[in-house]
């Protein structure tokens, strides 16, 4: 179960690295605002994805102590 929740966080952390390298390159290409604000959203779910799983993961080791 360990393993499977770490790759799930590892995915979902790269996805949102990739979010915000799109980011950058749009600002940078000078991209309509509204293409920006559906990247931030769609990063701060995948920036939210990785908080979750490790608050769980914390949850679950102090049960076991």
């Amino acid at each position: 179960m360990n393993k499977l929740l770490y790759a799930g966080i590892v995915i979902l952390s790269l996805g949102a690295v990739g979010t915000l390298l799109a980011v950058i390159l749009e600002i940078q290409t000078g991209e309509p605002v509204y293409w920006l604000l559906m990247k931030i959203t769609a990063g701060l779910f995948g920036v939210g994805g990785p908080v979750i799983g490790i608050a769980v993961a914390k949850r679950r080791m102090n049960k076991r102590d």
